[in-house]
């Protein structure tokens, strides 16, 4: 870069020193705009690492930025009814330390921007507010070896991310959950675990919550009282049958005590890949009493695909039971799920579901899906679900079990070394278990870098 510097003389000795202090202040300020330039031509591949001793310390994150639009609300109702359009842009970035001091011993450190665990995003805006703090999303300390017992086994503890089987009965990965986990590995092809969670919070200070209120938020949540918290007790064990299929079956124990609530959860589940053929399943049965009321809950997932280069077809099918009219127990099956698209990008992510709130999992539903899945180039990937919706017991006010059917469509295109552009789409047609229910479309857009 060539720069014209236009002097004017004057016989003024005073502007001649102020114009050497200037000339001076550039010289120096060239020199470091070279040292930046410098550190700019590092290679992109190059690893950058800070450490103690042996200590292997490696940084990441992510900046995502989105972009919805609403037709009809799904915001303040929460219910697929008449409303104006909205459109809003929300953004969100997180970091993250992983620091490896030995083969043995791991901890983990990953924060996400906000100013509380009630909004997971920077809504644009708002964000002009500075909106203070970071939440912190994960933060453990695992340590694995073979000494103890003589096989692998190991203990982590800390705020993880943590999920069950098939993640319908719990998928807590959004937001953690306080936990210690102890493992074992005593052949090869066996993994068990013991672990005990805080399973619930209060709702506005902690998210790993059932999103049914059950048992009440307000029972719920003091750090200091142990009775009030949602304590889970867990049992695992997951056995390959081979190296791409696995089976497995856990059994969670939850207890508040001052709700006078105990629930049961047996599950068991697997996963898998025969050539060309993929499948997966679980099964929930629940038991416990919440006062008086038993739970008598189930669920049922079945889903498989194949593939056939460059696309996957695809079919599930789910089941979770629902409540019946004059029963005393609780007959809907609970799930304890994370505030995220856990199947449909409308119904059960942004509208009420048949269960009477958001991100409710299988509580109530029972829908049948088809999708593909293609490929057509290396950069480019591309969705196309089409869903059956129904209550699995019917609305008392309208008598109906026909929740509606959606078409939901994702393309994602690398831009370049991860960088991600996503476009989604979603249609839904509430059906007649929905009094004076109008159809909603969803459309996002997301612009995510990792780094």
């Amino acid at each position: 870069m060539v720069s014209k510097l236009y002097l004017y003389r004057r016989r003024d000795s005073t502007l001649k020193k102020f114009l050497a202090i200037i000339l001076g202040a550039l010289f120096v300020m060239s020199f470091a705009a070279s040292a930046f330039a410098i550190h700019a031509e590092i290679p992109a591949e190059t690893t950058a690492m800070v450490s103690t001793g042996e200590t292997q310390i490696t940084l990441g994150g992510e900046i995502r930025t989105r972009g919805w639009y609403f037709h009809n609300d799904v915001g303040g109702t929460g219910v697929p009814a008449d409303a104006p359009s909205a459109a809003f842009y929300d953004q969100r970035a997180r970091l993250s330390v992983d620091a490896k001091v030995s083969p043995n011993v791991e901890g983990y450190v990953q924060l996400e921007s906000g100013n509380s665990l009630t909004n997971d995003a920077e809504v644009w805006g708002n964000f002009n507010q500075h909106l203070a703090g970071f939440n912190i999303l994960q933060e453990w300390i695992l340590y694995h070896g073979t000494g103890l017992f003589g096989f692998s086994s190991g203990l982590k503890v800390g705020h993880m991310p943590l999920a069950l089987g098939e993640k319908q009965f719990f998928d807590h990965t959004r937001w953690g959950d306080d936990a210690i986990v102890f493992f074992m590995d005593p052949i090869k092809e066996l993994h068990t675990a013991l672990l005990t969670a805080k399973f619930a919070g209060d709702g506005a200070t902690h998210r790993a919550i059932n999103p049914l209120g059950i048992p009440a938020n307000g029972l719920q949540g003091s750090q200091w009282v142990n009775s009030d918290d949602l304590d889970g007790y867990v049992a695992l064990a997951v056995y390959k049958l081979d190296p791409k299929n696995t089976v497995g079956v856990n059994y969670t124990f939850l207890n508040l005590s001052a709700a006078k609530f105990t629930q049961q959860n047996l599950e068991l589940h697997g996963n898998g890949k025969i050539g060309g053929f993929g499948w997966k399943g679980e099964g929930d049965m629940q038991f416990g009493k919440f006062g008086d009321a038993k739970f008598k809950g189930y669920d049922l997932l079945l889903a498989a695909d194949f593939t056939i280069d460059p696309a996957t077809l695809r079919g599930s099918f789910a089941y979770g039971s629902g409540p019946k009219a004059g029963s005393s127990n609780i007959d809907m099956f609970i799930p304890y799920v994370s505030d995220v698209q856990n199947y449909t990008l409308v119904y059960e992510y942004n509208i009420n579901t048949t269960a009477g709130a958001k991100s409710t999992g299988l509580a109530n539903t029972t829908y049948y899906n088809l999708g593909v899945d293609i490929t057509p180039v290396k950069d480019i990937k591309a969705s196309l679900d089409g869903y059956i919706i129904r209550a699995s017991k019917a609305n008392s006010a309208s008598g109906s079990k026909d929740a509606g059917w959606e078409v939901d469509g994702k393309m994602v295109y690398r831009v370049a070394k991860n960088l991600d552009y996503q476009v989604d789409a979603g249609y839904f047609k509430a059906g007649d278990f929905y009094t004076n229910a109008k159809a909603v479309t969803v459309l996002r857009h997301m612009i995510t870098l990792n780094f």
